[in-house]
């Protein structure tokens, strides 16, 4: 809880700082007019024609410094003094949502299109409302107008009578009334024969006291709301349906017509919810229906102007409302904008200095105003209609007693704290250890401050990076996407269908420039990854744990990378230039007594610096055409050499086998005679026949032969006279 509360005060110091510059001009400005412009002039304007009455309702209202709660007596006032129904509502409307001291808070807290459009949808909405007033509503009819009073006092008591009756059935009245109405009526002779220092007097104490106090209680209400908004609404709640769309427009407007919202209250709780998700056009609409829209307004115009023009008035708002943001929504879309990227950007050109005491000067005026005006009559509305539901009544007495136990119980209650899982707790009291080993779980301690307590995250790995680009804040990331976009009205290129394959060089840091072993610059980009061993070194041995780290590990990379060549660090050397740089951070880190253990070092990213990198590769190139060369030289020699081995080598082998035939046919011929002479031994007569058959073959060719042998030998063979195979031949 207690942390819940210094969160939401840091917000709220946040958003002071946004805004009081702008905001405390806006007063200025307010008070410059509410003191030089003439107040007679609107009801001359505004009492004449259904149409021009309603323009000049809505124009000359816009700029007057009116809070919403000052704008409906004297919107009555003017009623009563001649104004037409629809120039009283365009009044109504137009004033509280498009007056100085809101638009500068708008620009302040959001971007300069909803500064540029808010007040053109206001006035716009304010014409519409008039508009159909007059021309769809028909007015209830009433006393005759009264004349124009030459002193606040005149017409004063029916306009009274008729706010306090309308208000009484909601127990709450407009107190300021006679302030308001004096202020429209007298403001020319404020200034007839005053001095510059006197009217310079009355424009700063219009503008910083009468002004302020109509809404210092709600401009506080907003600004803490909003610091709760931003720090307790999680970001995912208006993904979806309720982020943009029909729907949360409905939403928004459904939510801002009962309630009454101050315009200078409502903007910072837009800007809050624009910051979680919610669409442009939602948010236009919350700020345009709040402040021109409440239950007491709406009774109060149902009582003087009747039912039809206040159905009127109401469904012109509604619609309009809706279309402007249907338009905002159509905008942004158009245009690339997205308002959690702009909405807050307007004061990043004023300097710290300037900020911080503008939200100082701005806190101390808002402070004095509360202590000098009353709580506002809606909130002792909502008090005694709680009184009345609850059977509790609230009095001041009552409030002290329960802030004191309130302030009682937080101050308690913070003594208890959680040790989360991996998480280590240390209690202290005035400084010295009671318990450094506090295990995960709920534990309680003395509050502030007799004691403290302090969680470390044991086991989270934490990751430093070396030469990468930073990330860039919320205020730089929105210049560099608003410089890169292009102008309103120019030439927008085509868009082109997207290739798959994005390439961006990024400027890398000074420190991811090191020196190799032979003189050469490298890029050289890095991580280091750690984590804490011992908690009680960790968090009373050293003063900045995360520069110590980053010091240490950079001091012996660069030692790995003076010792070792360019090229090796680009190729072979990397595995061992990790190792070593963690063993020798891990070694120095033991000998600080840091309780930190170096869990990895890992190069990314190891090229030439920008200068060079192109030199850098026409020489790599260079040297790899070099080696391509020698090794197709290499491969071709290898490949001849190998060739002409292999031809000698089949070349002996085929001789040897050319021997080894020829001495084996050789053999085999001899063996083949031995035995054909070894045949022929044995039968020399067949063997003589048989020559001269094949003599006789070989002298005859091709001729039909008859043989016929001897009588003594034929005794035992039988012949058989055939057909020859083959074409029969004669000689």
């Amino acid at each position: 809880m207690i942390d819940f509360l210094f969160g939401v005060l840091r917000q709220t110091w946040e958003i002071l700082e946004e805004a009081s510059v702008f905001l405390l001009f806006g007063f200025l400005l307010a008070g410059t007019l509410g003191i030089l412009v003439p107040g007679r002039l609107l009801t001359r304007l505004v009492g004449t024609g259904k149409i021009t009455s309603v323009l000049w309702g809505s124009v000359v209202g816009a700029p007057i410094p009116l809070c919403s709660c000052g704008v409906l007596p004297t919107a009555l006032g003017l009623h009563k003094q001649g104004a037409t129904p629809g120039a009283t509502v365009a009044f109504l409307v137009a004033t509280p949502e498009t007056g100085v001291d809101s638009i500068s808070l708008t620009y302040a807290l959001t971007d300069p299109v909803m500064t540029v459009f808010r007040p053109i949808a206001g006035v716009a909405t304010a014409i519409a409302a008039g508009l159909a007033t007059n021309l769809f509503g028909a007015p209830r009819v009433t006393e005759p107008p009264l004349e124009v009073a030459k002193t606040p006092a005149a017409g004063d008591e029916r306009c009274r009578h008729a706010c306090d009756s309308a208000e009484h059935d909601h127990a709450h009245r407009h107190d300021h009334y006679d302030h308001h109405v004096q202020q429209a009526n007298s403001l020319p002779d404020r200034g007839a024969g005053r001095t510059i220092f006197d009217t310079t007097r009355r424009i700063i104490r219009y503008g910083f006291v009468e002004l302020l106090d109509d809404v210092s209680w709600w401009l506080a209400l907003g600004i803490v709301l909003s610091a709760v908004v931003v720090f307790a609404i999680p970001a995912q709640l208006f993904e979806g349906m309720w982020g943009g769309g029909i729907a949360s427009m409905v939403l928004m407007l459904v939510l801002s017509i009962p309630l009454y919202t101050c315009a200078s209250c409502s903007t910072p709780m837009a800007a809050a919810l624009a910051l979680k998700g919610l669409s442009s056009g939602a948010v236009l609409v919350f700020l345009l229906a709040g402040p021109a829209t409440n239950i007491g307004s709406l009774v109060v115009l149902l009582k003087v102007l009747g039912r039809y023009a206040v159905a009127a008035y109401l469904v012109a708002v509604a619609i309009m409302t809706l279309a402007a943001g249907f338009a905002l929504n159509a905008i942004y879309h158009a245009w690339g904008l997205d308002p959690r990227l702009t909405f807050g950007t307007a004061a990043g050109f004023v300097p710290d200095l300037v900020k911080e005491a503008g939200a100082v000067l701005l806190t101390g005026l808002v402070v004095l105003s509360m202590f000098r005006t009353h709580v506002p009559n809606e909130w002792i509305w909502l008090r005694d209609r709680a009184a009345q539901l609850t059977g509790i009544a609230v009095t001041a007495r009552g409030l002290g007693f329960a802030a004191a136990a309130g302030a009682a119980v937080l101050w308690l209650g913070s003594g208890l704290f959680t040790v989360g899982p991996g998480e280590v707790g240390m209690r202290l009291r005035f400084g010295r250890i009671l318990a450094s080993d506090l295990e995960p779980g709920l534990h309680f301690r003395l509050p502030w401050p007799f004691e403290k307590h302090q969680l470390i995250a044991q086991n989270l790995a934490r990751r430093l990076e070396f030469g990468l680009p930073r990330e860039l804040s919320r205020e730089e990331a929105t210049r560099a996407q608003i410089r890169s976009r292009p102008a309103f009205g120019s030439f927008t290129l085509p868009q082109q269908a997207a290739s798959g394959v994005w390439f961006q060089k990024e400027t890398a840091p000074g420190d991811s420039f090191l020196l190799t072993g032979d003189a050469n610059l490298i890029d050289l980009r890095s991580t280091a990854q750690y984590r804490i061993k011992d908690t009680l070194a960790f968090a009373y041995n050293l003063a900045e744990p995360e520069a110590l780290v980053r010091s240490t590990v950079l001091a012996t990379l660069r030692s790995a990378i003076a010792t070792r060549p360019i090229d090796a660090v680009y190729t072979t050397a990397r595995a061992e230039i990790e190792r070593e740089t963690r063993e020798a951070a891990q070694s120095m880190l033991d000998r600080y007594q840091a309780g930190i253990e170096v869990i990895a070092v890992s190069l990314l990213y190891d090229h030439p610096p920008e200068e060079v990198h192109n030199a850098f590769r026409d020489v790599a190139s260079a040297l790899e055409d070099k080696l391509r060369t020698i090794n197709l030289a290499n491969v071709f020699a290898v490949e001849k050499i190998n060739q002409a081995k292999g031809e000698a080598a089949a070349m002996t082998e085929g001789a040897l086998a050319f021997k080894e035939q020829r001495i084996a046919g050789a053999q085999a011929g001899a063996d083949a005679f031995a035995l054909r002479l070894e045949a022929y031994n044995r039968a020399p007569a067949l063997t003589k026949f048989r020559l001269q058959l094949e003599t006789l073959e070989d002298v005859l060719p091709g001729m039909r032969k008859f043989v016929r042998p001897g009588a003594g030998d034929v005794k035992d063979m039988d012949i058989w006279l055939l057909q020859p195979i083959g074409p029969s031949q004669s000689k």
